[in-house]
């Protein structure tokens, strides 16, 4: 996206306010008079962040980022639309605020910019991605449903309209300039050229609904019907009660659930966490969950769901870190509700009872299940599973990147990372140390009794680990299984990396805490050098009290991205 504009900001590198948050004054050069303090004038984050927009980019030479500016209106930054509500960052003390581009009311596909503020409005960093469309009008010659019926045509999918969010006009920039199209959402479709095939890897589990069934989305020319891009979509308080019981590994367990007309269920109303038993039912064609959520007649289940134990515990675990070292609220950040269905299978893989996959789809988690000594042994037992993807979960509601190429490598890179972090916090000897962490992901669920991914060691499932063996593919669209593991090394090294004298560069909270704001703030768009500017941008605002920390911080992420060929 050639014409597509990149601007960068971060009050650390700036040599006008010397590492100080930049305020109303400091930006537009004028102090206040001798003797008195600055007063806040914004009345909300967003103006504040329009403000801050406006003067940055007004100062900026290039066409595409001044263009926003829109000097010939008295609006700040006009053309830039609130995305979502401002969000607080609770580890950094900080608001994102996160607008795109539109021109003529019609959005920019692709445009973002992300403004973070501190507790008093002021100016912390910025990151745009913007652009001045030109050469094309705002009318279009096809109907939505001329769109639709192009990609039917493609796909051979027969989905009606009715069934898909209404098809919205955007701009699109194409190598041969600039296209007005039709954006059309979740169809459940993919393009030959984009479909797996039998022996590809992808996620490297069985097949699931979530594949066979791609939610994708498609930019149709408005004028000639040309299918331009196709990208995946992915991706009452009550007083909790306590029960226990034996996971998938026989381990005993206590947790939250509730009591309900005599019976004790895998409820837990309190934390919004709920495991139901789908039965060996096919999960496609479950038109809802059962009524209750998995239920006993005493407090303690035993043996008797083993499925539904693990998965219930091993969902509190994964919310329960989100919540008390990422100080996120719930998958979405609002308290959504953490729904888990065992024992389902999918048809299309089979008859079951087998299904050798776990997956997020439609905002649920899915278990399947493998046998195992003549037992059938659910993948909910699996927490590194389990976490990987819960975080589609955050990344699908928090920077949403685009399922393809490389920010859908990204994607999975990071889900990989954090199921890594989070099943080593519960489960490695000692969690502060990384040198006693595993870190293969779903140990024993690849081909030959390998994992799915070796973090530190990607060539072990025949995987590349630097940039010069990425691999250029329409497959899994565009790769995004495989070219993940890139990434996954750049982690590891950071994730491992030592100081002079040996000791940790930064304890893994803080690199956790560190990866994940650096991920809810991406672009849509953003591959893996954005993810590394993201990691340095957070990195100087959470240590920009230690200069030492930040230094050595700083190093050990150019390193990490370094070894792996990522500049």
């Amino acid at each position: 996206m050639s014409d597509l504009e990149r601007y960068r900001y971060h009050v650390a590198d700036d040599p006008e306010v010397r590492g100080t948050h930049p305020g109303r004054e400091t930006v537009r050069g004028i102090s206040a008079p001798e003797g008195e303090e600055a007063r806040p004038e914004f009345n909300s984050a967003e103006s504040a962040a329009r403000f801050y927009l406006a003067e940055k980019l007004a100062r900026e030479d290039s066409p595409g980022l001044r263009h926003a500016v829109r000097e010939d209106r008295p609006q700040r930054v006009p053309d830039l639309a609130l995305l979502e509500a401002p969000r607080r960052q609770a580890g950094m003390g900080t608001t994102l605020v996160r607008f795109e581009q539109r021109q003529q009311e019609i959005p920019v596909f692709g445009t973002e910019a992300l403004v973070e503020l501190d507790e008093d409005q002021r100016l912390v960093s910025m990151d745009c991605r913007l652009g001045e469309v030109s050469g094309v009008g705002s009318v279009p010659e096809l109907s939505g449903t001329d769109a639709l019926e192009r990609v039917r045509q493609a796909t051979g999918s027969t989905v009606a309209a009715e069934d898909l969010p209404p098809a919205t006009l955007a701009y699109v920039e194409q190598d041969d300039g600039w296209h007005l199209a039709w954006h059309l959402r979740e169809v459940p479709a993919q393009l030959p050229a984009m479909r797996r095939e039998p022996g590809d890897r992808g996620h490297g589990l069985g097949r699931s609904p979530r594949e066979d069934f791609p939610l994708t989305a498609y930019l149709v020319d408005a004028l000639s019907g040309e299918i331009l891009r196709s990208y995946g979509m992915t991706p009452t308080v009550m007083v909790p009660t306590r029960l226990e019981g034996e996971d998938e590994a026989s381990v005993h367990h206590r947790f939250h659930g509730s009591r309900q007309n005599g019976s004790f269920l895998l409820d837990d109303r309190w934390r919004q966490i709920a495991t139901y038993d789908l039965a060996f039912a096919d999960l496609a064609l479950a038109d809802a969950l059962p009524a209750s959520a998995i239920g006993s007649s005493q407090a303690d289940f035993g043996t008797d769901h083993r499925a539904g134990v693990s998965a219930h515990v091993n969902a509190e675990r994964v919310a329960r870190f989100y919540r008390d070292q990422l100080y996120r609220n719930g998958i979405d950040d609002a308290e959504m509700d953490l729904t888990s269905a065992v024992n389902c299978i999918y048809s299309e893989d089979g008859p079951g009872p087998e299904w050798v996959n776990a997956v997020w789809w439609k905002g649920r988690m899915w278990y399947g299940q493998v046998s195992v000594d003549a037992r059938l042994v659910s993948l909910a037992g699996h927490l590194d599973i389990i976490a990987h993807e819960l975080t589609h979960g955050v990344i699908e509601t928090s920077s949403n990147l685009v399922y393809q190429d490389q920010s859908g490598a990204l994607n999975e890179s990071l889900a990989d990372t954090m199921g890594i972090i989070i099943a080593n916090w519960y489960q490695a000897p000692d969690r502060a140390d990384v040198r006693t962490w595993t870190w293969e992901l779903g140990v024993g669920l690849g081909g030959g009794g390998l994992p799915l991914r070796d973090m530190g060691d990607p060539a072990r499932t025949g995987d590349p680990g630097h940039m010069s063996q990425y691999l250029h593919t329409s497959r899994d669209n565009g790769g995004v299984h495989t070219n993940s593991n890139i990434h996954n090394k750049a982690m590891h090294h950071l994730l491992t990396s030592v100081d002079a004298a040996g000791a940790p560069v930064l304890t893994v909270e803080e690199w956790a805490l560190l990866v994940y704001l650096a991920f809810v703030r991406l672009l849509r768009l953003s591959g893996f050098a954005d993810m590394r500017q993201a990691l340095r941008d957070v990195t100087k605002t959470y240590l920009a009290g230690n200069t030492s920390a930040r230094a050595g911080a700083l190093a050990a992420i150019d390193g990490a991205y370094q070894s792996v060929g990522i500049a």
